[in-house]
């Protein structure tokens, strides 16, 4: 290639290599400018980035020195600072947060509605996964099984971080929609799951006892799922049985 341009530089005249130079000055300006606000656009977009994790990060500490102090209304306002900050990591944990405090003030319908952001916000399954299986939880004794079966299977996908959780949730739905066989099979296999915890394995066998006594069928018509149009009841607690 160095050739060519030497054959070209010797064919034309020094007055046309300057006119040359400036017709393409503008044009090689232009390209520096563009290149130059590149730059700074990109500086500039980290810069806020980390302004905005810092800032997130300086308010979810305080949230939860709130929390440890019991102080409940400043624990929400730091945690929708956290929120209106931005940061997806911190984002999606506030809105874990601002969810469980929805919990015990009794607005369960507030706090399935807070999960399902968060778990929209965080790309990380190990915060979307767990706050959807969270709004699962709390919506289980009233949403049909076809809503429930809809957002647990997902969360029951190989290499899924909660899927042994996910998989006795869509079983105990099973049980609450009256289909004991197709639970007790799910139960059976997580009692032998390799990666199910000691404690999840041991409640799938104590299940799979029970449907095979008969008593589970005593159990589903104590909790059983009522309609979907049904008043909401009173939530559980936000945080999980160990895996």
């Amino acid at each position: 290639m160095s050739d060519i341009f030497e054959e070209a530089e010797e064919g034309l005249r020094q007055d046309r290599w300057a006119a040359i130079a400036k017709k393409s000055a503008p044009f090689v300006g232009g390209a520096l400018a563009v290149a130059l606000i590149g730059a700074l656009g990109f500086w500039g977009y980290t810069s806020w980035d980390a302004s905005r994790v810092s800032k997130a990060s300086e308010a979810y500490v305080a949230a939860q020195e709130a929390l440890t102090k019991n102080d409940k209304a400043a624990a929400k306002a730091d945690f929708q600072k956290v929120v209106d900050a931005g940061a997806p990591g911190y984002k999606a944990l506030a809105l874990s947060q601002l969810a469980g405090l929805a919990v015990e003030d009794n607005k369960t319908d507030e706090a399935v509605k807070l999960l399902e952001e968060a778990s929209k916000v965080s790309s990380d399954p190990l915060i979307a996964d767990l706050a959807t299986l969270k709004a699962t939880f709390l919506i289980m004794d009233k949403a049909s099984f076809e809503d429930v079966e809809k957002r647990l299977t997902p969360l029951t996908k190989e290499g899924r971080p909660y899927a042994p959780l996910a998989k006795e949730a869509l079983a105990m739905a099973k049980i609450q929609k009256g289909d004991l066989q197709g639970a007790r099979g799910d139960l059976q296999a997580l009692a032998f799951s390799l990666d199910a915890s000691d404690p999840l394995k041991q409640r799938a066998q104590m299940a799979v006892a029970l449907i095979d006594s008969g008593g589970a069928e005593v159990a589903r018509q104590a909790i059983k799922l009522p309609e979907v149009k049904a008043q909401p009841q009173m939530a559980a607690p936000l945080s999980l049985p160990q895996q």
